[in-house]
């Protein structure tokens, strides 16, 4: 399978040959072109997968690697798309994650014993510490697991932890406050407020989080027991573990519940007793009080303290115990079990020991396995084997269909492509309108002294701000804006709209022309600017570091070069005139013909920088490399801010510079009064239009980029 990665354009392979892993949401494969990489490819993509992918993708936790090579949170490095011209997100990739296991595997004591038997008492701690140590970072940088279980956590032989599954977490945006929900949860971690609940209709917090995470501390260091399970006291069938985790029956605390310890359990008295104080905390308190629940860095620090406590055993140096016990419990275990040791030597493993058979053992563990609920780590995601057959032959049925209705009318593909560019144009037309018609009522109302269209802007202003407020009490966030920025937004269109208003008034009254020619011009640049818009859904995702030659590398190099253009010409242009008009009067006076003249110049050489750096950027691109273009995601906020004003800024040069060829010919009186030649007058005109298409474009795309797609 041959994929596109989003953000380098890099073409790779996917060996489907070798998948390794297969669940209800995709598949994984390795890269064949990376082996430290593998890709997880949805069944059925969508765009929400996309925008959630993208927001992780520009918002990473603190911390994804706890040394070289060594990876704490299996995190997307980049998407996946299509390599066609749709270029859809079908999956991303993420850090291959080699030599290690379900966490279960280490705190089930037959696994344990079986793959993993020099795995002790201070290893387990350690992998507790480091458990909290990554879900710290993940709450400090606002995210939310949501579906804690023992599958999704991963452990090495050196208790190296890593969190995989991560783009089943809660994400929010930063910016645009949107909450990318967690759909799934497994009942055995799930608080007592969620039981029974659907996942799709609640947001999830750290809170819940916290919950799950101490089942998992609580298995660690209590040989798998989860805290919930129990010989049940009462009358009729034991109720479910739902059930009890849902009344808040915590067989360890201080409340008296239908319970009693399993019988082969360790004791609760093993565990530090800052520990003990924590658990009781989480599942006794914090059933009626989530807040009160310990967060991942509270427990960081009692299992750095109880890790600290940690003694050897004087008989076996394989037996680690809390130092407040006055003898070990492994060797009182050891005993209880029939002579299997927990924690068994290393020569006791390399003779088998640890593997030999104990009958008397297994006719007392016969009734607790009926009772102790047993994690199944391959038996969730076994189940939805059988899913991906339906899911890959039904494509092939409902395509049949498509194919023969095809000829009565257009692809839906095409239907839709044909309304985005109809919607576009008719948005980009009326901001295009808008903005021109603005900025040049805000030039004569500057320039001209023009009262009233000042003073239309104020009122605008004002106006503008209220119905934003207002708007953003009855469309709150997530949909809407909060009361800020829904004043920021509100006060900027209303002076726009107000100057655009007045400006027209104005050109009717005095009879002004340039009014009527900015206006045509505005429809026109905003019907180009809005059907490319459309087409490409800028504003786009921020490059990242690397270079690219070739067509792309040409391509990238002529965005990149019409921005460093427009705004190089503009710089020295504006810095031509003030040192010619030092150079005539050995001062500086910024009067009003002094800063019009350095628009105009401005703009003329922020035209002329903007094509000439097209044509340079795209041909040191193709030979030399660029950095990559900003592709194919939607972003907001300050990062949609600057992604929209590179992008504003190279197709309103495209744009102004092919209108004003166009115009130049079709048009000579409309652009210049005076006789010439045509090329002067054209090249003129391409020159003129360009500045003014990307100088308007780079604002346009930035308010365009911050506010997000319309």
């Amino acid at each position: 399978m041959r994929l596109q990665r989003q953000f380098t354009g890099q073409k790779i392979t996917l060996d489907t040959s070798n998948l390794i892993a297969s669940g209800g949401e995709g598949r994984i494969f390795p890269v064949v072109e990376d082996p430290s990489l593998v890709a997880k490819i949805y069944h059925k993509p969508t765009d929400e997968d996309a925008d959630k992918l993208t927001v992780m993708f520009n918002n990473p936790p603190q911390t994804l690697t706890v040394m070289p090579g060594v990876t704490a949170i299996a995190w997307p490095v980049d998407l996946l798309c299509t390599p066609d011209n749709k270029r859809k997100i079908v999956g991303f990739l993420m850090p291959s994650v080699t030599r290690s296991l379900p966490i279960h595997t280490f705190y089930t004591p037959k696994t344990r014993r079986e793959r993993k038997p020099l795995f002790n008492y201070l290893y387990l701690h350690r992998t507790a510490r480091n458990l909290v140590a990554s879900v710290t970072d993940l709450h400090a940088s606002g995210y939310v697991i949501g579906d804690v279980n023992e599958s999704n956590i991963l452990v090495s032989d050196t208790a190296l932890v890593t969190l995989v599954d991560t783009d089943s977490f809660q994400v929010r945006d930063p910016q645009t406050k949107t909450v990318y929900r967690c759909p799934v949860g497994k009942a055995e971690f799930t608080p007592p407020e969620l039981q029974g609940q659907t996942f799709r209709d609640r947001d999830r917090t750290p809170e819940h989080d916290r919950f799950g995470l101490a089942v998992l501390i609580f298995q660690l260091l209590m040989e798998g027991t989860h805290p919930f399970s129990g010989v049940y006291q009462g009358s009729g069938d034991p109720p479910a573990l739902e059930a009890r985790i849902k009344a808040g029956h915590f067989v360890y605390g201080n409340n008296r519940v239908p319970y009693k310890p399993m019988p082969l359990a360790p004791s609760f008295d093993i565990l530090h007793p800052k520990l003990q104080e924590l658990f009781v905390r989480c599942f006794q308190d914090g059933h009626t009080n989530p807040r009160v629940r310990p967060d991942a860095r509270t427990w960081l620090l009692a299992l750095i303290e109880a890790e600290e406590h940690l003694v050897t055993c004087d008989k076996y140096s394989q037996h680690r115990y809390d130092r407040h016990l006055n003898t070990c419990p492994w060797c009182e275990r050891t005993a209880q079990l029939g002579g299997r040791d927990p924690f068994p030597s290393r020569e006791d493993v390399q003779k088998g020991l640890h593997l030999k058979p104990l009958k008397p053992k297994r006719r007392r563990r016969s009734p607790v396995r009926s009772l102790v609920p047993t994690p199944a780590p391959i038996q969730p995601r076994a189940i939805v084997k059988p899913i991906v057959k339906p899911t890959l032959t039904s494509p092939r049925s409902s395509y049949r269909p498509r194919k023969r209705t095809a000829p009565r009318g257009l692809s839906p593909q095409i239907q839709s492509l044909m309304f985005n560019l109809v919607q576009g144009g008719i948005i980009g037309s009326i901001w295009g309108v808008a903005c021109s018609s603005a900025i040049m009522a805000m030039m004569f109302g500057f320039f001209r002294g023009t009262g009233g269209i000042l003073g239309g802007m104020f009122v605008g202003t004002l106006w503008g701000a209220f119905f934003g407020v207002s708007i953003s009490v009855f469309l709150p966030p997530p949909r809407g804006l909060d009361r800020w920025k829904a004043f920021i937004v509100g006060s900027f269109c209303g002076a726009m709209i107000a100057a655009a208003i007045s400006g027209i008034v104005f050109g009717a009254l005095t009879g002004e022309i340039v009014i009527g020619q900015t206006l045509v011009w505005g429809a026109f640049l905003g019907l180009i600017w809005g059907s490319i818009w459309s087409v490409f859904k800028p504003p786009l995702s921020l490059p990242t570091p690397g270079g690219v030659r070739g067509w792309t590398g040409a391509v990238s190099g002529s965005v990149w070069g019409a921005l460093l253009g427009t705004i190089t010409g503009a710089v020295l242009a504006m810095g031509a005139v003030l040192w010619g008009e030092w150079q005539l009067l050995q001062s500086l006076t910024l009067t009003a013909k002094l800063l019009s003249q350095m628009l105009v110049m401005a703009t003329v050489a922020a035209g002329l920088g903007a094509l000439g750096g097209i044509l340079s950027g795209a041909t040191f691109g193709s030979i030399g490399g660029v950095p990559p273009l900003p592709l194919s995601m939607r972003m907001v906020g300050a990062k949609g801010a600057i992604v929209g004003g590179i992008w504003g800024n190279f197709l309103g040069a495209i744009a102004g510079a092919v209108l004003g060829a166009i115009a130049a010919f079709i048009f000579p009186d409309f652009l210049s009064s005076t006789s010439g030649d045509g090329m002067p007058l054209f090249l003129g005109a391409m020159v003129v239009s360009a500045g003014v298409g990307a100088v308007w474009g780079t604002i346009s795309g930035m308010v365009w980029g911050a506010l997000g797609q319309f």
